[in-house]
């Protein structure tokens, strides 16, 4: 489970390892401040594009090749990222580290399902899995700026290269092929294989949406908390990284919820607990904003608002996979809902204004829309769709 967890959490650590660096990463490439938050967006679109072509092709060629193919990818594109001479290459190469590092994630909740045949297990070991996604952009910020702040941005992109070679052997060594030659899909086609199945599975479909409205908040959070933080409050780094620190103890804590309710629950329950909860926390940090509130009681809120997806993520992706035979298609779906909402989060706060206050209002519209949503996965629940 350790070296799953690894693969399902290198490409969204490297989306924000090298964030605390950007302003020097802008001098060093003459490049727009713009062009350089770019990269972390290319870096999303394309985890989101590759799990919709990994997924279905891992159900016809098996785990192993497609997770061992794509982290060493993912492992060249960071080394190449090292020696980048300006802000377009910038972008081009965690780009392509996206498309390749989301064999990894994609993959690796599939071996789960492959290789455990109880459902409650299943959602338990899938649930760790999402958690290490949802924790890795908010812990590699504290990562990247300790490493960066000894030896400069590159070296960011040089500890992704040790870590994708460490990682690539350790699965090869430790991790069998999960899908047998005669358990394969003998007709695959990458993406229209997942849009296939989107179509045919409503309450999947459904579940995906609800998860990619609700990651347009959830990102719009991680962006622009930082200068919420340090620039509308004055605080310090430390205390930055504090905040962040007891985010991520919020998602583990939330998980671990999660985690014993499913033994004796559908994964959707929680899902829903916890975007009902996602909403209030949300709702509280717009309030809370909105009249000026001290920072405490919002940084209250925004851990309260960290804690829900400790429910939300594993629902949704392991219902993915409690419920179709092509595993693959189902991790690519869910996956790349999460990570096009990303995308669409990430840039959002900027465009309307960093504050307080906005980020309450882009989380608490993302959690009502994504709550809708998952009450109409709900009802599509009532009326059975066939396994596909």
């Amino acid at each position: 489970m350790l070296v799953l967890a690894v693969l399902t959490a290198l490409s969204p650590l490297s989306m924000d390892i090298y964030a605390p660096s950007m302003p020097q990463m802008q001098q060093d490439l003459n490049a727009p401040a713009w062009l350089i938050q770019a990269s972390i967006t290319g870096c999303l679109l394309g985890i989101a594009v590759g799990q919709l072509f990994w997924g279905p092709v891992s159900d016809r060629h098996g785990r192993r090749p497609v997770i061992v193919i794509g982290m060493v990818g993912w492992t060249l594109a960071s080394g190449v990222s090292i020696f980048a001479v300006s802000g377009w290459m910038l972008v081009a190469t965690r780009g392509v580290a996206g498309l390749c590092g989301a064999a990894g994630i994609v993959a690796a909740r599939s071996v789960v399902r492959d290789l455990t045949h109880d459902a409650h297990a299943v959602a338990g070991r899938i649930g760790v899995l999402s958690i290490a996604t949802a924790l890795a952009p908010i812990l590699s910020p504290v990562a990247g700026t300790f490493i960066a702040g000894w030896w400069g941005w590159r070296a960011d992109f040089v500890a992704m290269v040790v870590l994708g070679v460490v990682i690539v052997v350790a699965f090869i060594a430790l991790v069998p092929e999960s899908l047998p030659a005669d358990r394969r899909l003998q007709h695959a086609t990458p993406v229209g294989s997942a849009l296939v199945t989107a179509g045919r599975n409503r309450e999947l479909a459904a579940i995906a949406a609800s998860l990619g409205v609700l990651c347009i908040g959830f990102y719009a959070y991680i962006a622009s908390v930082s200068f919420v933080v340090e620039q509308q409050f004055g605080y310090s780094p430390s205390v930055f990284a504090l905040v962040f620190g007891t985010n991520a103890l919020a998602i583990l804590a939330g998980n671990t919820v999660f985690r014993r309710l499913v033994r004796t629950r559908r994964p959707t329950g929680p899902m829903g607990a916890g975007l009902l909860l996602g909403l209030l926390a949300a709702m509280a940090l717009w309030l809370g904003a909105a009249v000026d509130a001290p920072a405490p009681l919002l940084w209250a809120a925004s851990t309260v608002y960290c804690a829900s997806m400790g429910l939300v993520f594993p629902g949704a992706h392991s219902w993915g996979q409690l419920t179709l035979v092509a595993s693959g298609a189902a991790s690519a779906l869910t996956g790349a809902a999460q990570f096009f909402g990303g995308a669409i989060g990430s840039p959002v706060t900027g465009l309307v204004g960093i504050s307080a206050l906005h980020l309450g209002i882009v989380a608490a519209v993302a959690s009502a829309v994504a709550l809708s949503i998952w009450r109409v996965a709900q009802g599509a629940a009532q009326t059975p769709t066939p396994a596909t």
